[in-house]
C-alpha cells in the first residue's frame, strides 16, 4: 500500500511525509469579510431594535387593559411575548371586550405585527453564516433548531443584503405604526373613566 499522497492529487493540500498536514487554500483578504460582518450585526441589531419597540408597546398597552374596570379582569399579563400577543389580539380583536376602543385599524396592525414571529425568533435563536459574491455584496444564512410538536426542527432562512434592508425598513415602519396605534388606545382608555 503506498502512503504517499503529492500536492497534485490532493488540490490545495499541504502533504508532509505522506501525511495531509493542513489544507492550504489561499484564504481572501479578511477586510471585506469583517466589514460584511459588522453590517450583518449592525442590520440584526436593528432589527431586534424595531421588535422590541413593537414589543413594548403591546406590553404599555396590555398593563393599561387589564386595569380598567371588570374589562380589564378578563386581560392576561403573561411573561413571554408570544402570549401577550395572543393575550392583545383577544383583547381588542372582533368580540374583544376593548374591540371599540382599539378599531379595526389596531386589530389589523397587530395581526400583520403577530405574522412575523417567526422571523423574529430566527434572529433572536438563529445561528448565521455571513457569505460575499464577487463584488461584496453580503447573504445572510439563518439556521435555527427548535422543538415542535415534540420534534425536532430545523428551519433555514437566506436573505441577501437588499432583501434584509427592506425587511428591517418593513419591520420597523411596523412596529412604529403598531406602537402609535396602541398608545392611542391606551389614551383613549386611560382618559375615560373606567367601566
Amino acid at each position: 500500500m503506498n502512503a504517499f499522497v503529492s500536492i497534485a492529487d490532493v488540490d490545495s493540500t499541504v502533504v508532509q511525509g505522506g501525511k495531509i498536514v493542513a489544507d492550504a487554500a489561499p484564504l481572501l483578504p479578511l477586510g471585506p469579510f469583517n466589514a460584511a460582518t459588522a453590517q450583518v450585526n449592525e442590520w440584526r441589531g436593528r432589527c431586534l431594535d424595531a421588535f422590541t419597540r413593537g414589543e413594548t408597546a403591546v406590553t404599555e398597552c396590555l398593563a393599561v387593559l387589564s386595569g380598567v374596570g371588570e374589562r380589564g379582569k378578563s386581560v392576561k399579563l403573561p411573561l413571554l411575548i408570544g402570549q401577550r400577543l395572543d393575550s392583545l389580539s383577544a383583547a381588542i380583536g372582533p368580540g374583544g371586550p376593548f374591540a371599540a376602543e382599539a378599531g379595526k385599524a389596531a386589530a389589523a396592525t397587530l395581526e400583520e405585527y403577530r405574522a412575523h414571529a417567526g422571523f423574529r425568533n430566527m434572529l433572536c435563536h438563529g445561528t448565521s453564516k455571513v457569505t460575499l459574491d464577487s463584488r461584496a455584496r453580503w447573504t445572510l444564512v439563518l439556521r435555527q433548531v427548535a422543538l415542535r410538536g415534540g420534534a425536532l426542527c430545523r428551519e433555514t432562512l437566506v436573505l441577501d443584503e437588499t432583501e434584509a434592508q427592506a425587511l428591517r425598513d418593513q419591520i420597523a415602519r411596523l412596529s412604529q405604526r403598531l406602537a402609535s396605534q396602541l398608545g392611542h388606545v391606551s389614551a383613549r382608555l386611560t382618559a375615560a373613566p373606567t367601566a
